[in-house]
C-alpha cells in the first residue's frame, strides 16, 4: 500500500438525489418531528419579526422567490465556475460517472441524501475508494466499506488540471476518456498523492 488520503468530491459536481425523492422520504417519524418543530419555529419568528426582516431573509414565506442565505450555493457556483474549468466529463455509465454515483449514494448517515467525503487508498495493484466517517456517525461502530475499485492502468492524473484558488484540486483521468475533479484537505496531502500516483 502506497498511502491513504481523505478526499471529497469537487463542490461543483451535481447532486445525485432528486429533491422530490428526498422530500418524500421526510415522512419518516424522526424527520416528521423535526419538520414539525421547524414549522413551529418559522411561525413564531414570522409572527414576532417585523415584515421587512421577513421580506429580506425569508421571502418564500410570503410566496416570493427566496433571497439571501438560500442562494449561497448558487452564488458560490456562479462565482467559481468561470475560473473553474469544469468538474467532470463523461456520459452516464462512464468511469467518472460510476465513481461519482458510488460516492454520492454511500449508505450510512441518515437524514443526508448526498455524500461527498471518501477515502482514497492507492496500492501497487489498484485504487480503492472507501466510505469515510462523518460527524453524524458513531466512529465506535463505523467500518469503511469499499465503494469502487480501479485497477492499475485504468486511471492517471489528469495533466491539464486547472489551478483552483478555492480548493486543493486534482483531477483523475480514466481509461475511457472521462475525468473527475477531487479536492484534498490540504496542500501536503495533494502533493503526496501526486508524488505517489505520478510515480507508479
Amino acid at each position: 500500500m502506497f498511502g491513504t488520503w481523505a478526499v471529497e468530491l469537487d463542490r461543483l459536481l451535481p447532486l445525485w438525489w432528486d429533491r422530490d425523492t428526498v422530500r418524500a422520504a421526510g415522512f419518516a417519524p424522526l424527520v416528521w418531528a423535526m419538520n414539525f418543530f421547524k414549522s413551529l419555529w418559522r411561525g413564531l419568528w414570522l409572527y414576532f419579526l417585523p415584515r421587512w426582516a421577513v421580506d429580506l431573509f425569508g421571502p418564500s414565506r410570503y410566496g416570493r422567490r427566496p433571497y439571501g442565505l438560500s442562494l449561497t450555493r448558487r452564488a458560490y457556483r456562479a462565482l467559481r465556475r468561470p475560473l473553474h474549468g469544469g468538474s467532470w466529463h463523461g456520459p452516464a455509465g462512464s468511469t467518472a460517472w460510476l465513481f461519482w454515483r458510488a460516492v454520492r449514494t454511500t449508505a450510512g448517515e441518515k437524514l443526508k441524501a448526498d455524500h461527498d467525503l471518501f477515502t482514497l487508498l492507492v496500492s501497487d495493484r489498484r485504487l480503492l475508494v472507501l466510505s469515510r466517517w462523518t460527524a453524524g456517525q458513531s466512529d465506535d461502530h463505523y467500518r469503511a466499506t469499499p465503494l469502487i475499485e480501479l485497477p492499475v492502468g485504468s486511471w492517471w492524473l489528469r495533466p491539464d488540471t486547472p489551478n483552483d484558488v478555492w480548493a486543493h484540486r486534482q483531477d483523475l483521468l480514466f481509461a475511457d476518456g472521462s475525468w473527475l475533479a477531487l479536492a484534498f484537505e490540504n496542500e501536503a496531502d495533494l502533493h503526496a498523492f501526486r508524488a505517489v500516483a505520478g510515480g507508479r
